[in-house]
């Protein structure tokens, strides 16, 4: 065995600065009075999204790596303790490459009271607090605003043939299986043609998604040719770091959903994942709040600028654990 094999995947110098920095944030979370706790690794359910894939242990109960810490997090608050945070590993079946690793920390909090766009404000509040003086500017754009900024199509207006002709025009594929399914291509775009026109040198905050991508949000429906989800996600640059919510509450539209999400898994080939019940029976407790999980490694990236990939701010990555 060589030493390239059995050394850390980073330099110690790399992980005292992600001691410090994890120190900070922490430091922030105290001094905004929001309850550290340790949440569950391992599940009798699993998420049901049917963009991701959880491993599953082979003991019998059968059990799940959580991907992320929401679920748990979520039933404290309905069981009244309030704001709480956890920074942790989750786990995720993916592939390892710059910006993967299947096992990485995430950081996810919850605020009672606040809707999604205040939280926006304190996300913005803690990357300050990180960079101190040297902060990234900050581009707020809803989606439909940014969609047509870029490709000049206003989606309360579209459909999936119309996004999927911008796609091909910007010299992007869209599989025959994907250009009748306006997610499909909406994701598809979000990823190439979206994420490469954001400020390379900079944070973008995206919100109000379509409400078709609600997920575990609630939904506007003042507009009615154009209903939003309360969403939004945090890019630097073309990666994306962060998704919250404004926390759906009502745990008959939530099962409803994973139900969806379960049927999609199955017509992609994917197995149907067994429903978190103790979950759903918890949203109608929900206290109104908004939440929000930020990919820790990727945010390192961001603030130690010697680093090129995620594997570097693992002690070990994927390939060498």
């Amino acid at each position: 065995m060589t030493h390239t094999q059995w050394s850390p995947s980073a330099t110690r110098h790399t992980l005292e600065q992600r001691a410090v920095i994890l120190h900070a944030v922490r430091e922030w979370f105290r001094s905004a009075e929001i309850l550290e706790v340790e949440t569950p690794q391992l599940m009798q359910a699993a998420i049901t999204d049917p963009h991701i894939d959880s491993f599953a242990t082979a003991a019998s109960p059968r059990r799940y790596l959580r991907t992320s810490a929401e679920f748990h997090l979520k039933r404290m608050l309905s069981a009244g303790y309030g704001d709480v945070y956890e920074m942790g590993k989750v786990f995720r079946i993916d592939e390892s490459g710059r910006y993967h690793n299947p096992e990485f920390t995430m950081l996810e909090w919850y605020r009672c009271g606040i809707d999604h766009l205040t939280l926006i404000d304190e996300v913005h509040d803690l990357l300050r607090s990180l960079h101190g003086d040297t902060c990234p500017s900050l581009d707020k754009v809803s989606y439909r605003e940014l969609w047509l900024r870029v490709s000049g199509i206003d989606l309360a207006h579209a459909d999936a043939a119309d996004v999927a002709a911008f796609l091909e025009s910007q010299g992007c594929e869209v599989p025959p299986s994907a250009a009748g399914n306006i997610d499909t291509v909406l994701d598809l775009g979000m990823a190439t043609v979206i994420a490469a026109s954001l400020p390379k040198d900079g944070y973008t905050c995206i919100y109000n998604y379509p409400a078709s991508q609600a997920s575990l949000a609630r939904i506007d429906t003042d507009d009615r040719q154009w209903p939003v989800a309360h969403r939004f996600e945090f890019y630097f640059g073309s990666v994306e770091l962060a998704n919250g919510y404004h926390e759906l509450n009502n745990a008959q539209e939530q099962r409803s959903r994973f139900e969806a999400d379960n049927a999609e898994r199955v017509r992609s080939g994917r197995e149907a994942m067994p429903l978190d019940m103790r979950f759903v029976d918890s949203v109608d407790h929900l206290p109104d709040c908004a939440g929000v999980a930020i990919g820790m490694d990727r945010l390192l990236m961001i603030l130690l600028p010697h680093i090129s990939s995620l594997q570097q701010v693992l002690s070990f990555d994927w390939n060498q654990a």
